[in-house]
């Protein structure tokens, strides 16, 4: 057979730039924006607090609550990262991991979004929601537009291993 080319080929490139744009953007924001997220929260929800009227103890839980979301996202970027490694090498479970991080990060968008917007009151829900729901879209797209490529690509890898 000669060397197919074609978009299947690729798709762990998206899966992989995906995943580090998550990764990159909950570091940087948990990096840079320790001092300004609750300022930033307390004006979106109307609230007439300011975060100077807060003890020590109470600003720390409330940036602690604020913050622990990203460093679980830091760890689907991670899980993402992996997840295209194991697509370049066709790994048999890869696909379905890939799609199921998709799914895990369009999920917490929605989870997200709605609780902003319905529980919380805001006008519009942050913009990391969209950000989040838009990285998990694209990676399934183009998972769901391979499909059949791959898995024929990953059992031809897997008979080039076995031999």
């Amino acid at each position: 057979m000669s060397k197919e080319k074609g978009f299947h080929k690729y798709v762990w490139v998206i899966m992989l730039i995906f995943s580090v744009m998550l990764l990159a953007w909950c570091l940087l924001v948990l990096a840079f924006s320790r001092d300004t997220i609750l300022e930033d929260l307390i004006k979106l929800a109307g609230s007439n607090l300011v975060k100077e009227d807060l003890d020590a103890a109470a600003l720390g839980f409330m940036n602690m609550a604020m913050l622990k979301p990203l460093w679980e996202e830091v760890w689907f970027g991670i899980f993402g990262i992996y997840c295209a490694l194991a697509l370049k090498g066709y790994r048999q479970d890869a696909w379905m991991l890939s799609f199921f991080w998709g799914i895990m990060m369009i999920t917490n968008a929605v989870i997200q979004g709605s609780y902003e917007i319905f529980i919380l009151g805001w006008s519009y829900a942050c913009m990391q929601t969209y950000f989040f729901f838009l990285i998990g879209v694209i990676p399934i797209v183009g998972l769901l537009l391979i499909r059949k490529k791959y898995w024929q690509a990953a059992k031809l890898a897997d008979g080039v291993h076995e031999e």
